[in-house]
């Protein structure tokens, strides 16, 4: 299932390119999904949840968030992340007014788990959230976190191999075949390097500092899918928030997968996918 609608949306006078699946019958609810670093709104892997999420009668919004994809920016650059967060707000406050009656769930993966999670803790009307192997925490000191902000600071911007490619490759994400080809040949042009902006490293490393300062304060309902083989993040940021926040409605659920929880190989992929949906039913 296509979107039905791809285009370029002003919202708050920020241009943003949107994707959006639009259900057969009358929506159950309003999602709003957030794609990783260096991947984008119709990414396989934001695009397999997107189709999920239509079949089961939810309407659909997905952004290519600024620098990735179609919408304004440096490719892969994040320059902040302030910046990242205020155009995750407006996302949701554009797919909010699309059907203000409906509730609004988030789902993000990897850097859109940090996103949906921390734009849902800073607005009041979020239904839920959905976590898949969210980048909650990543092996970087604080010494080298500082660091980098300060590199980033510079007027110029310099590349650092930060991620190691042997984490990032494909054949530590996605352990399905099809769909790991499906992303190899998705790849965007700026995730093609082995090196990311100094910019774009200490945003990530930001974004998931933030959220652990927040996780006490986290009381919105979440669903966290926790990828026990995860080489990209660190999965102790999710018990982290499993353990700290005073949510009265949270789940965690943990499988036996790679980063790319949707890119599993059958049955395991089928149960991640009646997980999020049985979620989210429960709670519409």
């Amino acid at each position: 299932m296509p979107p039905a609608s791809s285009e370029t949306v002003s919202i708050e006078g920020d241009q943003f390119f949107l994707h959006t699946w639009t259900p057969d019958l009358k929506p159950r609810a309003i999602c709003v999904v957030f794609h990783g670093f260096l991947a984008h709104g119709v990414y396989p892997t934001v695009r397999y949840a997107a189709q999920l999420l239509a079949e089961a009668n939810y309407l659909v919004v997905a952004a290519d968030m600024h620098g990735h994809g179609k919408s304004p920016g440096s490719p892969g650059l994040l320059p902040s992340a302030e910046k990242v967060l205020e155009g995750g707000r407006k996302v949701v406050t554009y797919a909010r007014a699309l059907d203000p009656t409906s509730k609004i769930f988030l789902l993000g993966s990897s850097m859109g788990g940090t996103i949906a999670l921390s734009v849902a803790n800073h607005m009041s009307d979020v239904s839920g959230v959905v976590l898949l192997a969210p980048m909650l925490q990543l092996a970087v000191s604080t010494p080298e976190r500082i660091l980098l902000s300060g590199l980033a600071s510079l007027p110029w911007v310099n590349n650092w191999q930060v991620i190691p490619s042997s984490a990032a490759s494909s054949d530590k994400q996605y352990r399905d075949p099809i769909r790991r080809k499906e992303c190899e040949e998705d790849k965007p042009a700026e995730a093609r390097s082995s090196f990311i902006a100094i910019a774009s490293a200490s945003t990530c490393v930001q974004l998931a500092h933030d959220i652990q300062q927040e996780l006490p304060n986290v009381t919105t309902p979440f669903l966290l899918a926790v990828a026990e083989e995860d080489v990209v993040v660190k999965n102790q940021g999710s018990y982290d928030l499993y353990e700290k926040s005073p949510s009265i409605d949270k789940t965690m659920k943990k499988y036996a997968a790679l980063h790319g929880l949707l890119c599993e190989p059958s049955p395991l992929r089928e149960m991640v996918e009646q997980d999020i949906i049985e979620w989210l039913n429960a709670r519409c």
